[in-house]
C-alpha cells in the first residue's frame, strides 16, 4: 500500500502528463507543417501574385505625393 501511494500513483500522473505533452507537441508540429504548406500554395497562386502586386501598389501610393493616388490608396489597402 505504501509503495502504491509513493511510487505507482505519481508515476501514473507523470506518464499521463508526458502523453499530453507529446500530443501537444505533435499537434503543434502538424499545425506548423500545414501552415507552411498553405503558405507555399498561396504564394504560387494567382491570388498570391495579385496580393503581392496590390501590396506593392499600396507602398508606391503611400510614398508618392499625388493626390489622386492617395485618394484611392485606402481601396488598394482594402484589396491587399
Amino acid at each position: 500500500m505504501l509503495v502504491n501511494y509513493l511510487i505507482q500513483s505519481p508515476n501514473k500522473a507523470v506518464n499521463n502528463l508526458s502523453k499530453q505533452m507529446d500530443l501537444q507537441s505533435e499537434l503543434k508540429r502538424q499545425h506548423h507543417m500545414a501552415f507552411k504548406y498553405r503558405l507555399k500554395r498561396f504564394a504560387v497562386t494567382k491570388v498570391g501574385i495579385s496580393s503581392a502586386f496590390l501590396a506593392g501598389a499600396v507602398v508606391q501610393a503611400s510614398s508618392t505625393k499625388s493626390g489622386l493616388i492617395k485618394k484611392y490608396a485606402w481601396l488598394a489597402r482594402l484589396l491587399a
